[in-house]
């Protein structure tokens, strides 16, 4: 990419995409930013060693993605895990009951990234995977349905998010990933 196409890029404000007027009032959805584009990365990234392969591995690109997104987001979680913890506590049902859980998953989904990068491993990931997201998303949908407002600690606590029908899809879209590729 040319130095000319990077002001063109910057340029250009996330609210006119269709996808974010879509979601809803445009203002609002420029808080979702850092989070798409951490997704366009990890598509890139994976459609990136794609091509390095001369064709397309369906299953392959499944196990790059989840990495990406476990890498990823355990990345932002760690760089306050106090405060993601707590945060992560308001919706998710293990960490409200065990709180030391809210500590330990970032290291989780580290440790889940790092085994669908190297390919190792990939039956126990991919249903540690499922029994991991699936109480999340529990708890996503319990809060989402009683209205409640939280923050999501998806990208730890750094960014203010809110929890949404985003978060579920996309941990509703790992937990298929994982089901599908077995």
């Amino acid at each position: 990419m040319t130095a000319k196409a990077m002001p063109i890029l910057s340029s250009i404000p996330i609210e006119s995409l269709p996808l974010m007027r879509s979601l809803g009032h445009a203002s609002h959805m420029t808080r979702y930013k850092p989070l798409l584009l951490l997704v366009v990365f990890i598509l890139l990234g994976s459609a990136a060693f794609q091509v390095s392969l001369g064709a397309f591995d369906g299953h392959l690109f499944m196990n790059h993605l989840m990495a990406g997104f476990f890498i990823g987001f355990s990345f932002f979680k760690l760089l306050d895990l106090t405060a993601f913890a707590q945060s992560f506590a308001g919706y998710d049902p293990i960490a409200r009951i065990l709180p030391s859980y809210g500590s330990i998953y970032p290291f989780v989904e580290l440790s889940l990234g790092l085994l669908f990068l190297s390919g190792v491993g990939l039956p126990a990931a991919k249903v540690l995977t499922i029994l991991v997201l699936s109480p999340t998303t529990y708890g996503v949908y319990q809060k989402l349905r009683n209205k409640g407002q939280i923050e999501c600690a998806c990208l730890g606590t750094g960014f203010n998010l809110p929890l949404s029908n985003l978060t579920i899809a996309e941990n509703l879209a790992m937990i298929a990933m994982a089901g599908m590729s077995f």
